[in-house]
């Protein structure tokens, strides 16, 4: 079964569709084309994503540009105008196309934060099986030098079925995925997915929304 629900490079290409359009291979626009850059927000939290978009004569170049961070400590790069959030602080975002550029000033800000933006399950669902479920999303440590980030998965009344292998991440943020693989036993009809971040006696829990599907079925 497909990981359907999950997947960041599909979420950025949601999130570039909101900021003006999912990047495409660009055709050539004269040389010396003044360049133009939009970002899909101006502030966010460490460990978010900022989604930007190039264009050159209305053709957006982004897959085509060089894309740069002033300050990778703060905001880096991962390419096509996509930048995660590192730690607090300010930084501007650069893209490069035929010879000219243009910049964006980005202010991101550290925070104890735990969010989910995907989630995925592999089957069957049935009592005596054995399935999987997946979240992904980002977290911010900023009251410790660490955090500990863990995926419980539970049945219809509360009790813990498994937990993803535990993921020590430091001060700072970043993206996530976890994963735990578990036994559904006889008497269990439903089960539930949970990520956890403990940061020193701080616990933070994030629960999927409904369309991440947090709940799943289990069939007798």
């Amino acid at each position: 079964m497909p990981l359907s629900r999950i997947g960041t490079v599909c979420a950025v290409l949601s999130m570039a569709s909101a900021c003006g359009g999912v990047p495409t291979t660009p055709s050539s626009p004269s040389s010396g084309t003044a360049l133009t850059l939009s970002c899909s927000k101006p502030t966010l939290l460490a460990g978010d994503i900022v989604v930007c978009i190039a264009r050159a004569a209305s053709v957006n170049v982004s897959t085509a540009a060089v894309w740069a961070s002033s300050d990778a400590s703060i905001a880096t790069s991962e390419g096509i105008g996509i930048f995660v959030g590192k730690s607090e602080g300010q930084a501007t975002l650069t893209a490069t196309y035929d010879g000219n550029s243009a910049s964006a000033k980005l202010t991101v800000n550290l925070e104890d934060v735990l969010r989910a933006t995907a989630s995925s399950d592999q089957g069957p669902f049935r009592v005596g099986a054995t399935a999987s479920m997946w979240l992904q999303g980002f977290y911010g440590v900023a009251s410790a030098e660490s955090g500990r980030l863990t995926l419980v998965i539970a049945d219809q009344d509360g009790a813990t079925l498994s937990t993803s292998e535990p993921l020590t991440v430091p001060r700072g943020g970043d993206r996530y995925l976890l994963k735990a693989t578990f036994a559904l036993p006889p008497g269990t009809t439903r089960v539930c997915r949970t990520g956890v971040l403990q940061i020193g006696s701080t616990t933070l829990t994030v629960v999927p929304d409904a369309s991440l599907a947090p709940c799943i079925a289990v069939m007798p």
